[in-house]
């Protein structure tokens, strides 16, 4: 069985619910919830809350971690990002870090225990896709010569996969990256070749990207923050290591952002706002 905790109701719920899943709503400040629905599972993987109201608010985003440990689950794996530790003056991604610390406290108190770190997820370019259909432009607040080793998000969930059920895979530490590492400036380059048009890459402040971010619509305030800081941690060249652990867990090459973009081109392709109005309310 599956049992799936979730922090707002979205299409991947829905998408588990169909699959039979058990899908929990849950909430940093409800523990005992939290406990109950541990208590029903062998392994548990923590991905950051941070559509939870209570992110970004102190520590409290450590109960998942702490009601692994009273629920005695056999397994827990805890999902960051790269560099978290050097994250920790930005508000969104702080307590990432405090997440780690934690994980290191209670790890003997359950069997399995292990860490996977991230880079960008690609998929974050998909909240940019009207602006490259509409503009043929990808503003983001980050500089056009700042490095990001971004990998599809897909590639790693079948890590984690991989890495919970394939026993050549130990417990441990991984640092997830994907294959290339590029600038905003060549990622615009890709876009252009996947859609068969010539697609730019600006600078903009983070106020206007996140304006735009809030106009979409698409993701509540602690998302859109949560994000200006992950562009934040770009420029600081936080995010711009590449390792083969993805590719060792995936046992074949990862995706590469031109395949991930010319998968989703029609996402991206130049429309008139007739088909722009209907794009969205079909979503």
């Amino acid at each position: 069985d599956v049992y799936a905790g979730y922090f707002k109701e979205n299409k991947l719920v829905h998408l588990l619910k169909r699959h039979g899943a058990h899908c929990v709503h849950l909430s940093i400040d409800d523990e005992k919830s939290i406990c109950e629905a541990y208590e029903k599972a062998d392994v548990v993987v923590v991905v950051p809350p941070v559509s939870d109201k209570h992110w970004g608010k102190g520590d409290d985003c450590c109960v998942y971690l702490h009601a692994a440990a009273k629920a005695h689950v056999k397994g827990l794996v805890l999902c960051s990002k790269t560099n978290a530790s050097k994250m920790h003056d930005m508000k969104m991604l702080a307590p990432l870090h405090v997440m780690e610390e934690t994980l290191a406290k209670i790890k003997d108190k359950i069997k399995c225990v292990s860490l996977v770190r991230c880079s960008l997820h690609a998929d974050l370019l998909w909240l940019f896709r009207h602006q490259v259909a509409k503009e043929h432009t990808l503003y983001l607040s980050v500089d056009k010569d700042a490095h990001v080793t971004p990998l599809v998000e897909e590639d790693g969930a079948c890590a984690i996969y991989n890495m919970l059920t394939d026993e050549k895979f130990p417990a441990g530490i991984y640092e997830l990256t994907g294959p290339e590492k590029l600038t905003f400036t060549d990622i615009a380059h890709r876009a252009s070749s996947a859609v068969g048009k010539k697609i730019e890459y600006k600078h903009i402040s983070r106020k206007d990207m996140e304006r735009y971010l809030h106009h979409q619509g698409e993701i509540c305030d602690n998302e859109v923050c949560f994000i200006g800081d992950l562009l934040e941690a770009i420029d600081k060249k936080l995010l711009c290591e590449k390792t083969d652990d993805l590719k060792r867990l995936l046992s074949h090459e990862p995706t590469t952002v031109k395949k991930f973009l010319e998968k989703n081109s029609k996402d991206f392709m130049p429309h008139s706002d007739s088909e722009d109005k209907a794009a969205r309310a079909s979503e």
